[in-house]
């Protein structure tokens, strides 16, 4: 794991790089290192420092194909945690697609204030959990997760908000002569809970909140962290009014370097190096063509299955595709090894098929049976191969 980070860091050519005065930390080789993930309007974070690599919430479930573009690129095989800030859609809903993937996750963890969720089994991160016969650790302000030659330690939610965004987690890691603010989507109550506190450290990098909507990042807030560069995580396109112009402002006036993942292919990496700190808006690396050999052959509607055939002459890897129901707008990760041979088909089958296929889509009812309901077919990369109604 360490060597891929290292790989990916060392092929890149980035752009800043500013020595920090004084560092209160033993300088070490191993690199801390953020990639905000281009999900759109969500968040979906990696940080690694040597051995340890922590998902940070996961975008939108539609989205997945983004993040699953990424890891792939990245070549994450492995997580050390998946940590998910709080309950809403734009950081959760990857959660399940991420569960029925191949992706080796050690640990679950959120937060343990959480609101609009009656029942914990209900709550999405236990979902995701639940499907791989795990539990989630449920974090609260004073822990403390291992980040390589450093830590990673929750400040907030200090106490229960009836607004789910202020119940999000809000993290400072430190390693490598650096610290990095990693604040979820919390709003001006849990800030100012913080603050007055007195828990925000000096930071050298800072995950803006709430995807840098007006109701959050106040000019006591950026005094306090004082950051030299800040990522924002969202797309204009999909909430208008994200970044806000006063965010935008305040950011400026205090001289900070700010990237926006929408302003990145992939999204925005920023390395923190024996107290030195850089950024970059990252592109994607040279992807294979699309297999568009493999097509969906059938929908059973009746019987909740789905068919696909390899029209080609060569063994089909399909591992790492994954098919998405439009009515139900449920998602399926084929596992990684899954091969279709040629002129062969792979049938999926639900919990409530009669009839068994060659994998079981972890789910009840996924093709609706009275209605049109299309299917569509996604590679490993978020490429639309096939679709049908």
């Amino acid at each position: 794991m360490k060597r891929m980070w290292m790989l990916l860091i060392c092929a890149l050519v980035l752009l800043t790089g500013t020595a920090l005065a004084e560092s209160p930390y033993e300088k070490a080789d191993k690199p801390l290192t953020l990639f905000a993930v281009n999900v759109g309007k969500g968040d979906a974070l990696l940080l690694n420092c040597g051995a340890e690599t922590y998902l940070i919430d996961a975008g939108l479930q539609e989205n997945w194909g983004d993040l699953s573009c990424a890891l792939k690129m990245l070549q994450v095989t492995r997580l050390t945690g998946v940590i998910l800030t709080h309950t809403d859609k734009d950081h959760a809903g990857g959660l399940l697609p991420l569960a029925t993937s191949s992706i080796q996750v050690d640990a679950w963890y959120a937060p343990a204030h959480y609101t609009d969720i009656k029942k914990e089994s209900k709550h999405p991160a236990v979902e995701a959990a639940a499907l791989r016969g795990d539990r989630v650790t449920f974090l609260r302000a004073g822990d403390e997760l291992p980040l390589g030659n450093g830590r990673m330690t929750v400040i907030g939610p200090r106490s229960l908000s009836d607004v789910e965004n202020c119940n999000s987690l809000v993290l400072v890691a430190e390693a490598s002569g650096g610290r990095m603010f990693l604040t979820g989507d919390m709003e001006f109550p849990e800030e100012e809970e913080l603050l007055a506190a007195g828990v925000i450290p000096k930071c050298d990098v800072l995950k803006v909140a709430n995807h840098g909507e007006n109701d959050a990042t106040s000019p006591e807030l950026i005094r306090a962290v004082q950051p030299e560069v800040a990522v924002i995580s969202t797309s204009t396109a999909a909430e208008p009014d994200t970044p806000s112009g006063r965010v935008l402002s305040i950011i400026a006036a205090a001289g900070v370097k700010l990237y926006q993942t929408q302003q990145a292919q992939s999204g925005v990496l920023v390395t923190i190096d024996q107290g030195e700190v850089a950024a970059n808006l990252m592109g994607y690396a040279d992807f294979p063509a699309a297999d568009k050999s493999v097509a969906i052959a059938d929908i059973d509607n009746a019987d909740d299955r789905i068919t696909l055939r390899n029209t080609g002459r060569a063994p089909a890897d399909v591992g790492g595709w994954y098919i998405v129901s439009d009515k139900g707008s449920q998602i399926f990760v084929l596992p990684e090894g899954t091969e279709i041979a040629p002129g062969g088909e792979l049938v999926i089958a639900s919990q409530s098929s009669e009839e068994k296929g060659d994998l079981t889509w972890p789910d009840k009812k996924v093709w609706h049976k009275s209605k049109e309901d299309a299917a569509f077919l996604y590679d490993v990369y978020g490429r639309l191969i096939d679709s049908m109604n």
